[in-house]
């Protein structure tokens, strides 16, 4: 009786496993690869250098819609203090802003960010086969990213703790 429990034991991890006729089925590589790489993290930093309170905001979001948001005051780093989800309009939206976004190669810094209190936007951006950051004065936006930066200022003072 034990070596007949044994071979359905046997049997059942075999199928359970794929079996030993080839590779498993339904696992194209390629088609992971898109659904990985379809992921993303993006970090938007909203800084004033000379100001009395709340001088840095942060929003992050992830392609799954998650996002936090922070808030500090200076030089401090901000703390999140409230989670919220986007609706499918708002992750729709930063999507059509990182299309446009990616077009460019993104230089270090746009203009002369906070040479003249006038704050900067840190932006970053990661997905699976790439990680860009810039730093971008609020006066000299590229056309490409304005779309994104103020898609990202509205989720951010609308989450804003």
């Amino acid at each position: 009786m034990k070596w007949w429990m044994g071979g359905i034991a046997a049997a059942l991890f075999a199928v359970g496993c794929g079996g030993s006729e080839g590779d498993p089925t339904g696992t194209d590589d390629g088609s992971k690869r898109e659904v990985e790489c379809g992921a993303f993290r993006l970090t938007f930093e909203e800084s004033y250098g000379f100001c009395g309170k709340g001088c840095i905001s942060r929003l992050e979001l992830s392609s799954d819609g998650t996002g936090s948001a922070a808030r500090s005051e200076a030089h401090e780093p901000p703390r999140t203090t409230r989670d919220f989800t986007l609706t499918e309009e708002e992750l729709a939206s930063v999507r059509a802003g990182l299309e446009t976004g990616s077009s460019i190669p993104w230089a270090r810094n746009y203009g002369c960010p906070d040479c003249f209190d006038q704050g900067s936007y840190e932006l970053t951006y990661a997905s699976c086969d790439e990680q860009r950051t810039t730093v971008v004065d609020p006066t000299q936006q590229p056309a490409e990213l304005k779309p994104l930066i103020k898609t990202l200022r509205a989720l951010l003072l609308a989450n804003r703790p």
